[in-house]
């Protein structure tokens, strides 16, 4: 039976990645992904009323919910990650379907995670320390309230993702540009804030396999982990990155200056996978079958 999949977020990396696969099978999948713009197929997350129309002319099965944005700016944070979580849960719920919703949350939702308590689990304490993570802790609680209402909602949290594509905001993102203009001769060294932090790094096709185990195992009023469950430090990661084009270290400037993180920067988070990698076994387990 084919699902009709609204999708969210179709333009950034992880969405166009997700919404390849899932245009590659197309006897599975029917998909909506609606963009931004004045077209009659766009989608402006900010408009509650455009939100459950969308809903309920495609009428999904599924909605995959990947829009965000990484704005430090109150009141744009909290109409893209938290305004528009809740028209779509409430356009859900008022149109009486048995619509499957994932929630794509962040790992900037813990804050503050002491050494000793990595890996973090799921029921890990919120404490964000951004505007981002702020939001998404928000949205997460909406994912909560709705549940016990009876909506059948999940939330993937991701922590990091390398690949191409990825936005600016993002070290990796701000990273591959910088590679690029080397390669065009119009920079010549890499420059990044401090590298001594630890973190949790996937690639996006394999969050787009974590994304896809989720929405068809997980538990409704639940959260799973997109990650690897590997620690790294920004440096490490770094390295790979360079490597795989063929640059050394030897280019890189690291200094405090040069971040583009504001506030906080929590030294050391990584995930604890063992939920998402139960529900990885269980969709292999399917697909033999």
């Amino acid at each position: 039976m084919t699902r009709k999949v609204l999708l969210t977020g179709s333009t950034g990396a992880l969405g166009q990645a997700l919404a390849s696969r899932l245009h590659a099978k197309p006897a599975d999948f029917t998909v909506f992904a609606p963009g931004r713009g004045e077209h009659d197929d766009s989608l402006d997350l900010r408009d509650g009323d455009q939100i459950a129309r969308t809903i309920e002319r495609t009428r999904p099965d599924l909605i995959m919910h990947l829009a965000a944005t990484f704005s430090n700016e109150f009141d744009e944070a909290y109409a893209v990650n938290v305004a528009a979580t809740r028209h779509i849960l409430e356009a859900v719920e008022a149109s009486g379907q048995p619509v499957r919703v994932v929630l794509v949350g962040s790992a900037a939702e813990y804050g503050p995670v002491a050494a000793d308590e990595n890996p973090v689990g799921e029921d890990h304490v919120l404490r964000p320390v951004s505007i981002y993570g702020i939001t998404k802790a928000w949205q997460t609680e909406l994912a909560y309230l709705h549940a016990s209402r009876g909506a059948n909602v999940v939330v993937a949290r991701i922590f990091n993702l390398t690949g191409p594509h990825l936005s600016e905001r993002l070290f990796v993102g701000r990273l591959h540009k910088q590679i690029e203009e080397i390669r065009r001769g119009e920079r010549t060294r890499i420059e990044v804030g401090p590298l001594s932090a630890v973190r949790d790094y996937l690639p996006i096709d394999e969050a787009v396999k974590q994304l896809l185990a989720i929405a068809d195992f997980g538990e409704a009023g639940k959260v799973y982990h997109v990650a690897s469950g590997q620690p790294v430090t920004m440096r490490e990661l770094l390295v790979r990155e360079l490597a795989a084009y063929g640059l050394h270290e030897s280019i890189v400037v690291e200094g405090v200056g040069l971040t583009n993180r504001r506030g906080y920067d929590v030294p050391s988070i990584y995930a604890d996978i063992a939920k998402t990698a139960a529900l990885l076994r269980k969709r292999e387990t399917h697909a033999e079958h």
